[in-house]
């Protein structure tokens, strides 16, 4: 049996994967009525409300990409991530890479969705550079508290065919929505319009 692991998948799992992420939703999930009461309390908007009625969090994983990850080396078979690397550090990054590369199979595959710099570059108006800020920073996201869903890192398909190059991967490719060797591509790619497609194999 295939191990599939994907990572920060949020409210977008599928069945057949390990499906992982770093939201409190998957505990606030585990407890009767508890997102009832905290949306009553202002403490978590509708959209996460909805998305608990439908029980979107109940199969997640908790799994922080800044730490070693918990497989065996030669164990995985695949690696799905879509626009969540963007929001680590260059050297979280690097160090993420470099675990993927440890916990893959020989011949195991990882793709990567990211936002795509280039399309964000051409956004940029020097009489209006909001919807170019926006974009890089993904600053509309912001809480009055919380950077942690603000961009941190960008990417184009050359430096990261650099990075996973530098890593080990002997195949790297940019590719397009929907075309690739991942499994269950259909149900896993995302934001056609804003981002980079990419395939790793070890």
């Amino acid at each position: 049996m295939s191990l599939k692991i994907h990572l920060g998948a949020f409210d977008q799992g599928i069945e057949g994967w390990i499906n992982t992420d770093v939201t409190p939703n998957m505990w606030i999930a585990k407890v009767p009525f508890a997102p009832l009461l905290l949306y009553k309390l202002k403490f978590i908007p509708e959209r996460s409300f909805q998305l608990h009625q439908n029980k979107a969090f109940h199969n997640l994983h908790y799994l922080d990409l800044t730490k070693k990850l918990p497989y065996a080396d030669h164990s995985v078979d695949v690696f799905f991530s879509s626009h969540v690397i963007e929001h680590l550090s260059s050297r979280e990054v690097a160090n993420l890479v470099q675990e993927l590369y440890r916990c893959l199979v020989p011949g195991g595959l990882c793709r990567i969705v990211v936002p795509d710099l280039e399309k964000i570059i051409s956004l940029y108006d020097r009489q209006d550079p909001s919807a170019f800020i926006t974009a890089i920073y993904e600053a509309s996201t912001r809480g009055k508290e919380d950077i942690r869903g603000n961009h941190h890192t960008a990417f184009t398909g050359p430096s990261l065919e650099k990075l996973f190059r530098s890593k080990g991967f002997s195949q790297v490719r940019t590719l397009a929505y929907q075309v690739g060797q991942c499994p269950d591509i259909d149900r896993l790619d995302n934001h056609p319009e804003e981002s980079l497609y990419f395939e790793a194999i070890k």
